[in-house]
């Protein structure tokens, strides 16, 4: 039987993940990404971890994290469907959000350490390993030109491919669609504790009528968004088309007048 929130939903991604309860949960999470001691990671503060009700049911939306830690500021993103251009626009916010940080007159020194985490429910990148991991490196000398920027990818559909069988685990339960999928998770997990508590977190999300409620109108959102997209694109390729061959038939008619065809018998040849 499926479940009603589902981990990759943003929005169910989002309270699991900013509930001040369910820090531990957070931490586990990072600490398996970031490849950072869980007892290193501390004090964290979630800037806007409320989700309003008019971010659930509006297309083009973002619901993702943004927190400030002892390891630098980190946004967070989950991404179900591929849209295209989802590197550059990663980058894009990578950047937004490290510039944010100052205000006028600040002195840079002040930057801190920015990390942009990007969940993605498709294949993005020509590899196995699910998690990637880019920073920015001097081309010959492979010399880093600063450790404040780091952009990783973790690609869902990737996860049983991971060489780290802790952020493996975070994968797979991201990725569950099913309670049989997270009863076969809550008997296998390594991770009782942190795993076994994000499930019964996820059960719990499934028996709340409001929460199913933002989530019944989140997932119709995200359809339109969908549908927009779709026609937006079936549009463009049909104006396209009629272009091209409004322009073939341009070209057709000229070279069949300089070949002596009357208008009749161009007509029934394009007809």
């Amino acid at each position: 039987m499926n479940i009603k929130a589902k981990p990759k939903l943003d929005i169910v991604f989002k309270k699991l993940f900013t509930d001040v309860q369910n820090t531990d949960l957070l931490i586990d999470f990072l600490s398996c990404v970031i490849d950072v001691p869980k007892n290193e990671i501390n004090d964290i503060t979630i800037i806007d971890n409320e989700v309003l009700p008019d971010a659930v049911d509006k297309k083009f939306s973002r619901l993702d994290i943004l927190l400030h830690s002892s390891q630098g500021t980190m946004n967070i993103e989950i991404q179900v469907n591929n849209y295209g251009n989802f590197k550059e626009r990663s980058l894009y916010y990578w950047a937004k959000t490290f510039s944010n940080q100052l205000s006028e007159g600040e002195d840079y020194s002040k930057l801190q350490k920015t990390i942009a985490i990007n969940i993605v429910d498709f294949n993005l990148f020509e590899c196995e390993e699910p998690h990637s991991v880019f920073l920015v490196s001097e081309k010959e000398r492979s010399e880093l030109l600063t450790d404040k920027l780091r952009i990783d990818f973790l690609e869902l559909k990737k996860a049983a491919k991971s060489r780290n069988p802790m952020l493996k685990e975070w994968l797979t339960f991201l990725s569950v669609t099913t309670e049989e999928e997270l009863d076969i998770m809550n008997t296998n997990t390594a991770n009782p504790e942190i795993i076994g508590k994000a499930i019964a977190v996820i059960r719990k999300m499934s028996a709340d009528e409001k929460m199913l409620y933002d989530i019944q109108q989140r997932e119709k959102a995200i359809l339109d968004e969908r549908s927009a997209l779709n026609f937006a694109e079936n549009e463009g390729l049909a104006k396209g088309i009629a272009k091209g061959k409004m322009e073939r038939d341009s070209e057709l008619v000229e070279k069949w007048k300089n070949k002596g065809l009357t208008e009749s018998q161009i007509k029934d040849l394009l007809s």
